[in-house]
């Protein structure tokens, strides 16, 4: 015959069922853990929910009268001008992604090795995320402008006949988005690579195959995972860009720009709503995407 030893903390169930226990004071912990946590989601109702749920409650605002319309999200979304703003904002995204990400890659590499000046190259590729996104935009504007510092010298050196015409132009955005935002990118590429064991790149070099061989079938397998993160925080960067072409975009106005054009110069608050909405609604479709194909890459 066994005695159940009765100690603080525990509960003894009856014959035939499961024990059953609970750690003394769980339900104080509970309610401390509850205090504690209270002030965080006050902060982000006031921060984050209740501007979310206003934004919503805008973008189906009939301009006149009350009730619902999702008229916004048609006039945005079915004009040639509504899905123009998308195609450049989407491509400039995508074409500053891929150029960020094959300039982050060699860097990452390249910085992986020990040399001389290793510290402050690092240092310059880290450069654009110190710098506020509006100075920097500024600073590139001086610098590529037709009579800035890089024309100037290209023309005193008979390189160029005429100044490039670099800002306000499509190439010169993806330009500026390329130097504000690869180093995101490049972060999380170089981490990856420091988690990759030397011994794996040497084990195929002495197993006789080329550095070429050894990167392409052994280091970027491993390093897909990174380069994909990678990639997704540069193009959220580059969607929700406003400093840059708000300053350097002229005549091409990104998402972005547009909503503050459409909410402080036209005052039209229920249509700048709508396309954020829009906005969020693509950014926020991209991570889960990416979140996805993670968990079928590494299922539980």
């Amino acid at each position: 015959m066994t005695v159940a030893a009765h100690r603080p903390g525990t509960l003894t169930a009856p014959a035939g069922s499961a024990a059953r226990w609970r750690p003394a004071g769980s339900a104080r912990h509970v309610l401390a853990g509850s205090l504690l946590v209270c002030p965080l989601m006050v902060f982000l109702a006031a921060a984050f929910y209740y501007p979310l749920a206003y934004t919503l409650a805008e973008s189906v605002t009939p301009t006149q009268g009350p009730g619902l319309t999702f008229a916004h999200y048609t006039e945005f979304l079915g004009s040639r001008d509504g899905l123009g703003v998308l195609a450049l904002t989407l491509g400039l995204s995508l074409a500053a992604t891929l150029l960020s990400v094959a300039l982050s890659l060699p860097l990452a590499l390249l910085l992986r090795r020990k040399f001389f000046g290793r510290r402050a190259l690092q240092f310059l590729m880290m450069l654009p995320i110190t710098i506020p996104a509006l100075v920097g935009a500024l600073g590139l504007l001086i610098l590529y402008d037709r009579t800035g510092w890089l024309n100037v010298v290209l023309l005193k050196l008979h390189v160029l006949s005429e100044p490039l015409a670099i800002d306000y132009t499509i190439p010169g955005l993806i330009l500026f988005y390329v130097w504000m935002f690869f180093p995101y990118g490049g972060l999380v590429i170089m981490s990856g690579l420091g988690a990759i064991d030397p011994a794996v790149e040497e084990a195929g070099l002495v197993m006789g195959a080329s550095p070429m061989v050894v990167f392409r079938r052994v280091m970027l397998p491993l390093l897909r995972g990174s380069l994909w993160a990678g990639a997704v925080m540069i193009f959220l960067q580059c969607f929700g860009a406003f400093s840059v072409p708000l300053i350097a975009g002229g005549n091409y106005q990104p998402i972005g720009v547009k909503i503050y054009t459409i909410a402080n110069v036209f005052l039209d608050w229920p249509q700048a709503s709508a396309m954020a909405v829009v906005m969020g609604i693509i950014q926020g479709g991209l991570v889960v995407a990416y979140q996805s194909i993670g968990r079928r890459r590494h299922p539980a």
